[in-house]
């Protein structure tokens, strides 16, 4: 279930952005939940894999809530929103919200983001 994730951009270093702490949090939380489900799958049935089960279950939870929080969040950096662009176009589909609509609500936040990244610049009237 591993998948290769695109690196975050060289200049997305030197930006200070909520959104990369976001994307950090939701690598490691797919990459408990893979490991978990990689354990359980090696298991027969039995108290091993119940117990291992109920850990991938814990872990698949967990992965839901973030994945969550990272779709409705708002990238407060053209880098921050290149990045989050490009992280979620690199999910599978276990990675995301089990909601059939969450690209709607990532595309509008996403919109919501850049137009006020595009209104801080602007000049003052």
């Amino acid at each position: 279930m591993t998948t290769e994730r695109p690196s975050l951009p060289p200049y997305a270093e030197s930006v200070v952005d909520p959104i990369f702490d976001l994307i950090d949090r939701h690598r490691e939380l797919s990459a408990h939940y893979d490991a978990a489900v990689s354990i359980s799958a090696k298991l027969g049935d039995g108290t091993e894999f119940y117990a291992a089960d109920e850990i991938s279950s814990e872990q698949s939870q967990a992965l839901a809530l973030h994945a969550n929080v990272l779709l409705h969040s708002k990238p407060t950096t053209i880098a921050g929103v290149i990045a989050l662009s490009r992280y979620v176009a690199s999910l599978t589909a276990w990675e995301v919200s089990e909601d059939e609509d969450w690209h709607q609500c990532f595309l509008g936040a996403l919109a919501d983001s850049i137009n006020e990244i595009r209104m801080a610049q602007l000049p003052a009237r």
